[in-house]
């Protein structure tokens, strides 16, 4: 949607440079997925650092020591270190955190000193406290964290919109940390050859039917002056009936559903209502034309 609403602003670009920008930008939603989960392992590591400065002591404080290893030997980072399709994920995306050293030793330290943190340590040691713990960590200083946001943005400025996709996929690592030697998922931009086939498969329908689409959309909103509808409600509006024509197995409400979320997350207020008026009569002459075709699931409404 982000490359079809730049090419919409740039009639220059053609299909063949958008499905290229688009390639690239799923690329870096891998990319942007190990920098997220590797600042959370980063914790682990100014952990690690916090205990090697106190057993360093002259006189090295046990009980600060015992707290300290409470977190760093939850099981959950040996197996990220051990995960070879992690490490060679987090190395080819030249993950480096260095520059902000201090950054996540504050981080740690906050942590440490936490009500949270002292309910942790004063638990019974269970996978499943650990895990609820470390799920609340990652939520709250990773996730949330708006100094890391901003440095994702000024790395790729597009990442701010690839966020909850890459958070996503660090939430399916956590999630399938399991006891015994069951390894961690490591989750991948695509299940399947056809997911990954998705997007291009759309975008290329999109430009094949964009003639069409665009005259039916003009017919159906005659009481619409062209300016006063809004170029994101247009396009999306467009993707629909694309995906209604192109794709057999999917079902026309879930095509409606998905854009109308599309609608209330990216345009105006008032878009979603606009948007489902219009298609509504787009999808009855469609079906009257025998333009739509279903199959399998796609028959299920």
């Amino acid at each position: 949607m982000h490359h079809l609403y730049a090419q919409s602003t740039d009639l220059d670009m053609g299909a063949a440079v958008l499905l290229r920008n688009l390639d690239k930008s799923l690329d870096e939603v891998h990319d942007l997925f190990a920098w997220d989960i590797s600042a959370f392992l980063r914790l682990n590591r100014e952990a690690r650092a916090h205990y090697e400065r106190m057993e360093q002591r002259s006189t090295p404080d046990k009980t600060v020591l015992d707290r300290i290893s409470r977190f760093t030997s939850i099981s959950f980072f040996k197996k990220c270190e051990e995960n070879s399709a992690l490490t060679a994920l987090i190395e080819g995306s030249h993950v480096n955190w260095s520059d902000y050293s201090h950054h996540f030793r504050n981080l740690w330290d906050a942590i440490y000193a936490s009500d949270r943190f002292e309910e942790f340590v004063s638990q019974p040691c269970t996978h499943a406290g650990d895990k609820r713990f470390l799920k609340e960590m990652y939520q709250q200083h990773i996730a949330e964290n708006v100094f890391i946001h901003d440095l994702y943005e000024d790395q790729h400025a597009q990442w701010s919109d690839d966020l909850d996709a890459a958070q996503m996929m660090t939430a399916k690592v956590l999630s399938s940390w399991k006891e015994g030697d069951v390894a961690l998922t490591v989750p991948k931009l695509f299940k399947d050859e056809s997911d990954a086939a998705f997007g291009p498969l759309l975008v290329r329908k999109y430009f094949e039917f964009n003639s069409d689409s665009i005259r039916r959309i003009e017919e159906k909103s005659k009481n619409w002056e062209s300016d006063r509808i809004a170029k994101m409600d247009v396009l999306l509006m467009k993707l629909c009936i694309a995906e209604w024509r192109g794709f057999e197995e999917i079902p026309v409400k879930v095509s409606l559903n998905e854009c109308l979320d599309l609608a209330k997350e990216y345009s105006t207020p008032k878009s979603s209502s606009f948007i489902n008026g219009v298609l509504d009569k787009i999808v009855a002459n469609l079906r009257e034309e025998g333009l739509i075709n279903k199959v399998g699931r796609g028959m299920i409404e």
